[in-house]
């Protein structure tokens, strides 16, 4: 039948309409959801259905650690106990082999006297319990002391790096906090350098340095010990496989206020004790005029304006006595407030004396580094006066540019079928990538034909739509040739 306008029947236009929304729908990529959901459980998610927050975090790790959870008021249901654990307390760090003791506050905020089994948690899993009976409105201080060993055993092994361990109630609300395991290394003395006698009323430097042999930083006690007794004492951090330089300013009035009166012409044993290890010697106390940085002129200095890495460097002072007595002192080398060498020096009166201090790069890195800035000053001093002070310059260490890999560049050519490659038979066709969101589900895109992850338009996609367009067009052959 012909239309009385000439123009097509409303049929043909509305089949024309539904090809071309079928063609759009199909090159349109439509997001959608993917049907696997990947749902991570804490490693710490109690039975009870309470999660704890404790997932481990390596050194060398690139994952987040989880933050520690907060205090958390359970609700109180009328004529019940309710505990509620606040105020956590215990070491940042402890060393594997070791112990810690942990303390928190557990407070019956409920309405009827109660008894409750306290958890500490380690990651998540518990390795001890107590019990607390309180009235309510009452508060008490519970307290586990465990060793990397017990958490090992419920645990499993327990590698260096941060923690979470934590103090909960039965329901598992609580309070928790970080903790870093350390390895079971200790320190080497591999030299000190220290006087050998020493006066009343003369403060002294000793100097160490300690390596760490072990593969990550860690942080040790390195001490000062006169006749066996610690003196003085501080905590330093060494890199894996590096070494620092450890001073220590001391005076007999520090030494007599642990070990008791030290009299004159007396010797005594002295060293720096790390761990196991120590290195140190004989000292010998003895009555000798002040060194007195006023009796020193100095006459020359000689130095660089900059230490390199990989120089040597090189310091020298020539001073003369002008006092009416004899100096005999400690003279030390500073680079930007660190003492990097020492020399135990005898002017007499009127005569002149070369001080020579001879440190390389790395002797200034491991006793004046961190720098506070690179442009600083370094100076010879005797006790807390300074004989000179000149600006330097300590460079950084150099690094070797990692060198850049270019982009492989590619030219595509006309390729006839004759010459193309055949595809390997063991060769996987590509699958797109799915998008993992920050929740963890998976989405991807998919065509209208496709399935979730295949192209817009795949094989079957393009085959369907040329079997629709090919029946359309026969029905409008067929219509037109009834006109």
């Amino acid at each position: 039948m012909r239309p009385s306008n000439g123009r097509p029947s409303t049929l043909v236009v509305v089949v024309l309409v539904c090809v071309f929304a079928l063609v759009v729908l199909a090159v349109t990529p439509v997001t959608a959801e993917s049907s696997t959901t990947r749902t991570e459980h804490s490693p710490g998610e109690a039975t009870g259905g309470a999660t704890v927050a404790a997932s481990s975090t390596e050194t060398q790790s690139n994952e987040t650690e989880p933050a520690p959870s907060t205090n958390t008021t359970p609700t109180t249901t009328p004529g019940e106990p309710s505990f509620a654990v606040a105020n956590l307390s215990g070491p940042s760090r402890v060393r594997l082999g070791e112990s810690l003791t942990v303390a928190a506050a557990v407070t019956n905020r409920g309405t009827a006297r109660g008894t409750e089994t306290l958890q500490y948690s380690f990651d998540g899993e518990t390795v001890a319990t107590t019990t607390a009976t309180l009235d309510p409105g009452a508060t008490t201080l519970v307290t586990f002391t465990v060793s990397t060993d017990d958490v090992a055993a419920v645990h499993g092994p327990v590698e260096p790096g941060t923690h979470v361990h934590a103090v909960r109630n039965e329901s598992g609300t609580g309070v928790a906090t970080r903790v870093r395991v350390t390895p079971d290394v200790d320190f080497a003395v591999v030299r000190i350098e220290a006087p050998t006698e020493v006066s009343h009323g003369e403060p002294y430097l000793v100097l160490a340095s300690v390596e760490n042999p072990g593969d990550v930083a860690v942080t040790r006690e390195v001490a000062y010990t006169f006749a066996g007794r610690a003196v003085t004492e501080r905590a330093v951090t060494v890199a894996g496989n590096d070494t620092r330089q450890v001073a220590f300013r001391v005076s007999l009035a520090d030494v007599e206020a642990v070990v008791g009166p030290v009299d004159h012409e007396t010797t005594s044993d002295h060293a720096v004790v790390t761990g196991g290890d120590r290195a140190g010697g004989a000292v010998r106390v003895v009555e000798r005029p002040r060194a007195d940085a006023s009796s020193l002129a100095v006459e020359s200095f000689e130095t660089a304006d900059d230490v390199r890495p990989g120089d040597a460097h090189g310091v020298t002072l020539t001073v003369r006595n002008v006092d009416t007595a004899h100096f005999e002192g400690q003279v030390a080398y500073w680079v930007d407030g660190s003492v990097v060498e020492t020399e135990w020096v005898r002017v007499p009166i009127s005569e002149q004396r070369t001080i020579r201090f001879r440190a390389g790069y790395d002797d200034v890195r491991r006793a004046a580094v961190p720098l506070s800035s690179q442009r600083t000053t370094h100076s010879v001093r005797v006790g807390d006066e300074s004989l000179v002070t000149r600006p330097v310059t300590v460079h950084a260490p150099t690094r070797t540019a990692t060198p850049t890999t270019p982009h492989p560049t590619f030219t595509v050519t006309a390729m006839t079928a004759a010459s193309a490659p055949a595809p390997s038979p063991t060769a996987p066709t590509p699958t797109p990538a799915a998008t993992v969101t920050p929740d963890g589900d998976a989405t991807c895109q998919r065509g209208f034909f496709s399935a979730c992850g295949g192209s817009p338009l795949d094989e079957m996609s393009l085959t369907l739509l040329g079997v629709l367009l090919s029946g359309f067009g026969i029905v409008y052959e067929m219509y037109r040739g009834r006109r």
